[in-house]
């Protein structure tokens, strides 16, 4: 059962007071789906608003004759973010397809035609939910522009420097986890190499990141633990390591 408190916090409802809450509240349908699982399809009839409870949706478009990749997502959306906007807005159809992006994650339903008698019964209300609707909807658009306009990483040049000394240092536990960690993100475009000794052997497992445009970066004393770190906040997020950089 979907509580009001849970519901004060979704971001289309913003404003609305616990007697316009309840109004939605009873026509809340909560689903449960496992990761990679779809909840619809591109072009696909939109007759629900969709609502995160528990963990994340990927919006994604989706290739003929093509599984889907994380490369394709559009959108990410957590708790308390709306989705499905294409329900209230004619021909009613999705746009993208909907991704369960987390081991498991919970989403709320509300039927197109249940809004529209809320809508109608109570032009207030409406009128708050659109309106915030049309705000979440510019911050999304904003959002991907700003997406849009950063430096793609796809020129990425990773070096696991597997020299002797590499190697006993554990060097290949790192090009392990790298190997891991490129599967996950499904990023094929990144380049992965060996490379010899850069003439640091006691700052060994060394690891060289060059992105284009940018200034290589030397890691050192990497292992397992420390090359997940820089791969999810270096290599994707664009955050440069500084406390494992080697000086």
């Amino acid at each position: 059962m979907t509580s009001l408190d849970f519901l004060r916090s979704v971001e289309v409802f913003k404003g609305l007071i616990d007697s316009q809450l309840t109004g939605f509240k009873d026509h809340c349908r909560e689903m449960e789906f496992r990761q990679n699982e779809k909840l619809f399809s591109e072009g696909d009839e939109a007759s629900c608003l969709w609502i995160v409870n528990e963990g994340r949706v990927d919006l994604r478009f989706d290739l003929p004759d093509r599984s889907t990749s994380t490369k394709n997502t559009i959108s990410s959306i957590s708790k308390f973010m709306t989705f499905g906007w294409s329900s209230l807005v004619a021909p009613h159809k999705y746009r993208l397809s909907a991704y369960c992006a987390t081991t498991s994650c919970k989403v709320i339903q509300i039927e197109r035609e249940q809004l529209v008698e809320i809508f109608k019964r109570d032009s207030k209300t409406g009128y708050r939910v659109m309106s915030n609707l049309v705000e979440i909807i510019g911050q999304r658009f904003r959002q991907l522009q700003d997406s849009a306009s950063k430096p793609s990483y796809a020129n990425t040049k990773i070096t696991v420097h597997l020299a002797t000394c590499g190697i006993i240092a554990g060097a290949r536990e790192v090009m392990n986890a790298l190997v891991e960690e490129l599967a996950i993100a499904d990023r094929p475009e990144i380049e992965v190499k060996s490379g010899g000794c850069i003439g640091n052997c006691d700052t060994h497992p060394n690891l060289t990141v060059e992105i284009e445009g940018e200034d290589p970066v030397v890691y050192q004393k990497m292992n397992a633990e420390k090359l997940r770190r820089v791969f999810k906040q270096h290599i994707l997020m664009g955050e440069v390591q500084t406390d494992y950089v080697l000086a």
